[in-house]
Parts: structure tokens; C-alpha cells; sequence
């Protein structure tokens, strides 16, 4: 009798057969999805104020947890805002704590390139300057651009500064200037010769090489601009120069400032450069220019105090189960061709989804597609053929999610903190020890033996998002404090030991 051959089902075709063409949940940031994000995008609470906001020229600030979907709405506010935007992910050029000065020229070495490439690709444009906008021009070409940048400008800053008479004329004689030195030094040759033999001399064979009697004539670009002018008045001329080259209106648009790699992502690193973004809000106000600032909430937190809040439209990225839900439903019919319309298609129980599954997305579209990739895995691993996803392939990649979870993508650490501080896996081994989600300082050191360290380990959890006091007291008026995590509360709600190496 043969042995039956069992066909190993491919995971991409174990996809496909709950009727998606790709599979939604491999991909988890917005930057590797910005043609999808056209079709998928689903708006947020937050949107419809930010949207006011930008179509009316105002500045935004919108702020929210890591995954939440803040360059996403980043991306739907650039397409809105009605004037030429520059966004900005690099922040490398500036210090640790930036002053003022730096920072306005920071916006200015941002802007420039674009005035500079616009100039210099415009026969018009370049009629409209006068000899203070070309001396200013030369001012950023030197001081505000990159050698690539510079390089590509160069030639057409001397065509903006210079006559075309006077370059012809210039191009002309050094075209020239061979042929002229080699018959000026036959001229001279020839004399030489005739006075050697005059005087009974021998004849002269200079034997040196083409002399260079006659030199070139260079055009150089006049950048004798005064650098003692403050960055304040010189980004002012800069945005009049915008006006007049058909640049009316500039949005920056300022993101990822907490992924820059000096951070290590240290809340209070990011807070202190983050801080004079902010607190020094005149440019605000400045003609032409507006601003949209996406911050990851923890810096914020830190700095909101000194950040006059009232003037501004400032909304906080968030999403309630409903909405979530909606992003969810919309992304799979995307990679569906509009075959899945719904989480109902494709799980087994939908009340058990609801209820057990989503909380533990902790409201954020990207952990809800990490969590989705962990179950859709689970069920592959115990039945490839299924066409609904079990319960028990739900119960077992919820767990799966909460313990191997990269907690350091969402809470920060100290840059130099040493190997046995506490961050966010010491507190949540100390949280683990804990039978409930809600605790006093006496239940914590009960449990984990904290002991007179306990109140200090309570407020650094407290300041990295992980735990909130409650309104209500505990026992005896005890401050009751609370873990917000919804997967620190399944890891201590179900026994899940979650490590650094896991």
C-alpha cells in the first residue's frame, strides 16, 4: 500500500485561502505603506479638527503612543494643507539641546534648497530678483546647503548673479586663452633669439614648458552678506524672497523626532531637544509659514506645560474600539480585492474576538496587526487547512503577542542606564508578582518585596506611561494605582513571564 504524500501547505497560500490576494499583516509602519494608505486610510477622532486646521493655514500639533497612526494622518494633512510642504525627519545637524538660533537655522537650511532649485530651474524667476536677493541667495548657497546641493546650483547661481553679455565675454577669452598664450610665447621667443644674436650670443631654447602669460578669468559668486544678522530676519527675507518666486505659503512638517538615533529612546532626551521646538513659539506667528508637528506622547507630556497649548490646534491621536475595528475591516478588504469585508468573515467566534482578542491591542492599529500576524500563525501551525480562525488559535497568539512583545519600542529608558536598572522588563517583572491589575504600594512590596525602594520604582513607572494612579482610594486612603498595559494585565491576570530575551 503507498504511504500518502501530505502536501505541505505554503503560509502565503493558507493566506489566500480566507480570501486575501496579500496578506494584510506583515507590514506594520506607515512609511512602508503610503500608496496604500490612499484606499485604507480611516480616519481618526483627532482628524477632523487637524483637517480644519491645515486647509485654514494654522498650526498642528498632534501627539499620541508609538503605533497609533500619527505619520499616517501626517500624510493625509500634507495632501490637504494647500501650499508647499517640506516634511522633516532629519534632525542630525542639531545639537542634543538646541538654542533658538540654531533651530531657526535649522528651518532655514530646510528651506533653502527648495527656493535655490526653484530659482536656478527658472529663466523667469530669476528676472524678478534684485542685487539683494541675489546677495542673500549666495548668503544660503554658502552657509544653508549641502556639497550635493551646492554642486547642482552653482553654475545657474552664476548665471543669476552675472550678465549674459559678461559670461559669453568671460567664455569667449578663456576659450581663447591657448591659442593667445602660445603666440605671445612665440613672440617672445622670437625676440629673445634676435637679441641673443645681436650680441654674438647663442641661441636661447627656453625648454620650460607653455607659460601661462595671460590668466583666467573667473566668475566668482558674491556671498559677502552679513553673518551678524540674526537667523530670525534672515529666515523674514527668506520667506519674502518665497513670495516673490510663486513660493506664497510653506508648511513644515516635522516627524519622527523621537527616532533619532542619539536618544536611544530616552523619553527625557527627547523631551529636552523637543523643548525649544516649542516653548520659543514666535516663529508660530511668522508670515507664510506654518508648522505640523507630530510628537510621540511621553516627550510630550514633559514639555506641555511650557508649551502655550490654548493658541494652537493641538490634538492627541487615539482610537476607540469601534473605530479600531473599522481600520480593520478596511485594511482586509483592501488586500482582499473587497472579498473580506469583515473580522466576521474570518474568525470562528466573534464575541470572543471582541471581548478577549482587541483590548489587547491597547487601542493601536500597529500592535492590533501584530497581534492579527501572531494569531493567523498560530492557526497555521495547527490546522493549515482551516477556513476560520479557532478559538484557540486566538487564545494561544494573544499569549504568544503579550510575551514576546518588544516593550522598549513603547516605553522609554535612561541612554546610560546600566545593565541591572530598572526600564519597563524590571518593573513588569515586579508588576508580574502582583495577583490584580489594580494595587497599593503595601500590595506591590507584599509582593514583589520591594521594600523601601517600592514608592520610587511606583513613580518611575508612573512617569513612563506603564502605571496611572486611580481616582479612587484603596484601602485605609491608600493611593491605588493602576497598570494601564493591556498586555502587562494578561501577563499578571495569567501567569505569562515576560522577558527582555524572549
Amino acid at each position: 500500500m503507498e504511504k500518502e504524500i501530505i502536501k505541505m501547505v505554503k503560509f502565503e497560500d493558507f493566506a489566500q485561502s480566507f480570501g486575501f490576494v496579500s496578506y494584510p499583516f506583515s507590514v506594520f509602519t506607515a512609511e512602508e505603506e503610503k500608496e496604500f494608505l490612499d484606499r485604507a486610510f480611516i480616519q481618526p477622532l483627532a482628524y477632523s479638527t487637524a483637517s480644519a486646521a491645515a486647509k485654514e493655514r494654522k498650526n498642528v500639533f498632534i501627539y499620541g503612543e508609538r503605533g497609533t497612526g500619527k505619520t499616517a494622518l501626517l500624510y493625509k494633512l500634507m495632501s490637504e494643507c494647500n501650499s508647499k510642504v517640506i516634511s522633516i525627519s532629519d534632525y542630525s545637524q542639531l545639537p542634543l539641546v538646541p538654542s533658538q538660533t540654531q533651530i531657526l537655522g535649522f528651518y532655514i537650511s530646510n528651506i533653502a534648497p527648495i527656493v535655490l532649485k526653484s530659482i536656478a530651474s527658472s529663466v523667469v524667476l530669476r528676472t524678478r530678483l534684485n542685487r539683494d536677493d541675489k546677495l542673500l541667495l549666495s548668503y544660503l548657497l554658502k552657509n544653508h546647503t549641502t556639497s550635493v546641493t551646492r554642486d547642482a546650483v552653482l553654475q545657474d547661481m552664476k548665471e543669476i548673479q552675472h550678465s549674459f553679455l559678461k559670461r559669453v565675454s568671460v567664455g569667449l577669452w578663456n576659450g581663447l586663452l591657448g591659442l593667445v598664450n602660445n603666440a605671445t610665447g612665440a613672440a617672445v621667443d622670437a625676440a629673445s633669439d634676435a637679441i641673443s644674436k645681436s650680441l654674438g650670443l647663442p641661441s636661447i631654447d627656453s625648454g620650460n614648458p607653455e607659460k601661462e602669460y595671460f590668466k583666467k578669468i573667473q566668475l566668482n559668486i558674491d556671498d559677502t552678506f552679513d553673518e551678524s544678522k540674526a537667523n530670525q530676519i534672515i529666515l523674514g527675507k527668506l520667506l519674502d524672497l518665497c513670495k516673490k518666486v510663486d513660493i506664497a505659503n510653506l508648511t513644515l512638517v516635522l516627524d519622527r523626532v523621537d527616532e533619532d538615533s542619539r536618544w536611544k529612546n530616552d523619553a527625557e532626551l527627547v523631551a529636552d531637544f523637543l523643548r525649544p521646538f516649542l516653548v520659543e513659539n514666535e516663529i508660530f506667528f511668522q508670515p507664510g509659514l506654518r508648522f505640523i508637528f507630530s510628537i510621540w506622547s511621553i516627550p510630550y507630556q514633559k514639555v506641555k506645560s511650557d508649551f502655550r497649548i490654548n493658541k494652537f490646534c493641538v490634538e492627541q491621536v487615539e482610537w476607540t474600539a469601534v473605530e479600531l475595528m473599522s481600520v480593520l475591516n478596511k485594511r482586509m478588504s483592501e488586500h482582499s480585492a473587497e472579498r473580506v469585508g469583515s473580522y466576521q468573515d474570518i474568525v470562528a467566534d466573534s464575541e470572543h474576538f471582541e471581548s478577549k482578542v482587541v483590548p489587547l491591542a491597547n487601542s493601536n492599529p500597529r500592535d492590533l496587526w501584530q497581534l492579527m500576524n501572531k494569531i493567523f500563525r498560530e492557526q497555521y501551525r495547527m490546522d493549515s487547512g482551516a477556513r476560520k480562525i479557532s478559538v484557540d488559535a486566538m487564545d494561544k497568539g494573544v499569549k504568544e503577542f503579550v510575551r514576546t512583545f518588544n516593550y522598549y519600542e513603547y516605553y522609554p529608558r535612561k541612554i546610560n542606564a546600566k545593565s541591572n536598572s530598572m526600564d519597563v522588563y524590571s518593573y513588569i517583572a515586579h508588576l508580574s508578582k502582583l495577583t490584580e491589575v489594580r494595587f497599593t504600594s503595601t500590595n506591590l512590596d507584599d509582593a514583589a518585596r520591594t521594600g523601601g525602594s517600592t514608592q520610587n520604582y511606583i513613580v518611575g513607572m508612573e512617569a513612563i506611561g506603564l502605571v496611572r494612579r486611580c481616582e479612587e482610594k484603596g484601602p485605609k486612603g491608600a493611593n491605588l494605582y493602576e497598570i494601564r498595559d493591556p498586555k502587562v494585565q494578561f501577563a499578571v491576570m495569567h501567569n505569562i513571564d515576560i522577558r527582555r530575551d524572549a
